[in-house]
């Protein structure tokens, strides 16, 4: 699934520093990738693309007849990618693989984000509660408080095509004294009753991500997760 190591920064034990949600891990299936987006991480989010064009163009086929291919899927990683560092996106997670011969419509966006410094992470997920999305609810993330919420449109526009959206975020806190919160939002997309329904299978998809979502910083022992787990980090 992923070539990344299930540490960033690896060290002994003793010479760790830092807080248990510093990293974090989840496992996603095979044909998916994580792309780096964050600030400063524009040699690792060129490598991961070259990883993928690798994988889905290899040198085995004739040079000739698919490198153009190669140039066109470069180009739209690093607009669809580079849309999403301008936009304050730590790291995206695509398909980049179909799923028993179906492409996936599907993304994950992985966001850091500072809420107000000192407070009570109940007292901020109680105020998101009431903001009218069509789902929400309080969850634990690996011990750590958050919220799932739900929120879908229709009649977006998109290539002369009417589209719904739906949107599934999970926020959750990683350290109340500085305020700080992970969010991870997956979107999916459909246009007709039957990829409407795939759409709603996508959803239970990213709810069993979530469900093998592990905290990895200092003084963590993530348990179940293979090496074929995705790691993010602060």
């Amino acid at each position: 699934m992923s070539d990344h190591p299930t540490s960033e920064r690896p060290a002994e034990p003793a010479e760790q520093t830092g807080k248990p949600t510093d990293a974090w891990v989840m496992l996603l299936p095979p044909g998916w990738a994580r792309f780096p987006t964050g600030e400063g991480r524009q040699r690792e989010l060129d490598e991961a693309i070259e990883q993928v064009v690798a994988r889905a163009l290899p040198d085995t086929m004739p040079r000739d007849k698919v490198e153009p291919f190669r140039h066109m899927l470069r180009d739209e990683l690093h607009k669809t990618l580079g849309q999403a560092r301008d936009a304050g996106t730590g790291a995206v997670y695509l398909p980049t693989e179909p799923m028993e011969g179906v492409i996936v419509p599907g993304s994950i966006a992985e966001i850091e984000v500072v809420s107000d410094v000192g407070t009570d992470p109940a007292r901020i997920v109680t105020s998101i509660l009431s903001d009218g999305y069509e789902e929400s609810e309080l969850v634990e993330i690996d011990g750590r408080p958050g919220i799932r919420v739900v929120h879908t449109e229709h009649g977006m526009k998109r290539d002369d095509l009417e589209l719904s959206t739906r949107q599934v975020l999970y926020a959750v806190s990683r350290d109340e004294t500085d305020g700080e919160w992970l969010v991870l939002s997956f979107t999916t997309i459909w246009n007709s009753e039957n990829t409407e329904r795939l759409a709603e299978a996508m959803v239970f998809f990213f709810d069993a991500v979530m469900s093998t979502f592990r905290w990895a910083g200092p003084g963590t022992n993530p348990l179940n997760l293979p090496e074929r787990s995705v790691p993010g980090s602060a």
